[in-house]
């Protein structure tokens, strides 16, 4: 009987560690084309390059004050615009951030769990997230838009209600 509880030990510490086995790059890599990770990031490193540029816009306009940028100023901006976009799109490419992806995922996923996950993004409805889901987020942050106006009023507002309360504790 003894035996019998020290080999069922054993072998349920044997299962559990090899449930939670770490995953292999291998299968991570996998993971990452199904759910077009490379992809993502490439999209949103367009996205984070449409806001520079708006960024850098607004920036120029202030440091110009609302003149009208002289050519010489013009080829300059872009210059900056094109070296500061070519190290963002280095320094965050794929190439460079998959030991970063592959090292979180590593320390955050199980094996088991990485090839569910694969075999989710390999099935129809895995495959229609991955194209539908920036889709719908694109649609929400659209439809968000119209509510912020509101409440960044109503914030506003709070804010200099604060500020005016503020004053009159000295």
């Amino acid at each position: 009987m003894k035996n019998y509880f020290f080999v069922l030990t054993v072998l349920l510490i044997v299962s559990v560690s090899a449930t939670a086995a770490p995953p292999s790059d291998q299968s991570i890599e996998q993971m990452m084309r199904v759910m077009q990770v490379e992809q993502a990031l490439n999209q949103m490193l367009a996205q984070m390059e449409t806001g520079m540029h708006t960024g850098m816009e607004q920036s120029v306009q202030q440091a110009i004050q609302g003149k009208t940028p002289t050519d010489a100023q013009k080829a300059q901006i872009a210059d900056f615009e094109k070296k500061l976009s070519g190290i963002l799109k280095d320094e965050l490419s794929f190439a460079k951030m998959k030991d970063v992806y592959l090292q979180v995922y590593r320390e955050t996923f199980t094996q088991e769990e990485i090839t569910s996950i694969i075999a989710f993004y390999g099935s129809p409805a895995g495959k229609a997230m991955v194209e539908k889901v920036p889709v719908a987020m694109q649609k929400a942050g659209t439809l968000m838009q119209s509510r912020v106006g509101p409440i960044s009023q109503k914030v506003q507002a709070m804010v200099e209600q604060f500020q005016k309360d503020l004053q009159k504790t000295k």
